[in-house]
């Protein structure tokens, strides 16, 4: 019987692929979309061994009512892994970013992560009549370096990252494996998304500094992994019995390890503040 693996968010980018990589391998896939057409997309694709959930992260009485949906499948064998990717990003000044919108980002980024995995952690290996699983979240970079503008995104994963390592103290006694992915850019629809959301702030205080954010995505884009990457390492994280903790997928680690573990603070501030003024390396999203 084929190892059944529940991921949130594969109607693109990480989760998409992951979905189609883990299928071809021979695991039945569980997956979260929000719209029926990419549901109905990804089915067409990936036949009977992908099952689509079709529900926004954010609606509580939606993701009770789909995820249990789906509890009898897992009542025999339990669940090999949950993989929380789903994820937002609105990016702003903390300043005069709308409530609403910081809020939105908490949501998706960390309470429907902790929503969603209590769901299904009984089928995880809680209830001792299953095999213990693996729990995988995919954060970022931005949750060990907070880079301006990116706020609301950096607070969440740094939320996340904190989750991660939570979670696994506490299930270590049930032997649940649990491991942050950290990536850096990776090429997806997100970038296109982004560009020019921060012209609307353009008339603010920040507005000089802002209007460089589009060159900086183009930027960042260009030194972007494939998404194939991320896929790749979730495989070796599930075959894998010891996995490590957590895996940066980023082509300078070194940096983001001096920026956030090593540097004062004071000589981190300048580098950034050096970056965005001349609107190269640094990237808002």
């Amino acid at each position: 019987m084929s190892k059944t693996i529940f991921i949130t968010g594969v109607s693109s980018g990480i989760g998409f692929d992951a979905a189609v990589t883990l299928v071809r391998q021979g695991y039945k896939v569980i997956g979260t979309v929000r719209k029926t057409g990419d549901a109905d997309r990804i089915k067409s694709l990936l036949g009977d061994n992908f099952v689509p959930l079709v529900f926004d992260v954010t609606d509580r009485e939606a993701c009770q009512r789909q995820i249990s949906s789906v509890f009898h499948l897992l009542e025999a064998d339990g669940l090999f892994a949950l993989i929380n990717n789903a994820g937002m990003t609105i990016a702003g000044p903390l300043e005069i970013l709308p409530d609403d919108e910081f809020e939105s980002v908490m949501d998706v980024n960390v309470f429907a992560v902790r929503r969603i995995t209590n769901l299904l952690l009984p089928y995880l290996g809680t209830n001792s009549r299953y095999q213990p699983g693996k729990l995988i979240n995919i954060s970022s970079v931005s949750g060990l370096f907070n880079s301006p503008f990116n706020g609301s995104y950096c607070i969440s994963k740094h939320a996340l990252e904190s989750m991660t390592d939570i979670y696994r103290r506490e299930l270590s006694m049930f032997g649940i494996s649990v491991t942050a992915i950290e990536p850096g850019p990776i090429k997806s629809e997100i970038w296109a998304k982004n560009k020019g959301t921060l012209a609307r702030f353009a008339d603010s205080a920040y507005g000089q500094i802002l209007s460089k954010a589009d060159k900086m995505i183009e930027n960042a884009e260009k030194s972007a992994f494939a998404t194939r990457v991320i896929s790749d390492l979730i495989i070796n994280i599930l075959q894998n019995p010891n996995p490590d903790t957590r895996y940066l997928v980023h082509r300078k680690k070194w940096m983001f390890r001096l920026l956030s573990h090593w540097l004062p603070d004071r000589m981190a501030d300048r580098l950034v503040q050096k970056a965005m003024s001349q609107g190269d390396n640094y990237r808002p999203v």
